[in-house]
């Protein structure tokens, strides 16, 4: 799953939409509701504007933290208790 919608993310998802192995998208979260919708559809994955609800309903084993850096401390701390 993705968290942040932003440039990278496209990156991001291309590469796990066919490109890496075994690799398979299945939920974006965005705090832009308009973002992570428009996102989640052009990829065709489930979109959240929670990470909790995220992580309750998609279940991602990996999340990739895309959001603006300097909230990547609180965001990985708020996922850390999932244990992906």
């Amino acid at each position: 799953a993705l968290v942040g919608c932003g440039r990278i993310a496209k990156r991001h998802a291309e590469l796990l939409s066919g490109v890496v192995g075994g690799a398979q998208l299945v939920a974006v979260c965005d705090t832009d509701e308009a973002r992570a919708r428009s996102f989640g559809e052009k990829y065709g994955v489930a979109w959240f504007t929670d990470m909790d609800e995220m992580m309750a309903k998609a279940s991602p084993d990996v999340v990739s933290v895309l959001t603006p850096s300097g909230m990547h401390k609180d965001h990985v701390v708020r996922l850390a208790p999932y244990g992906r």
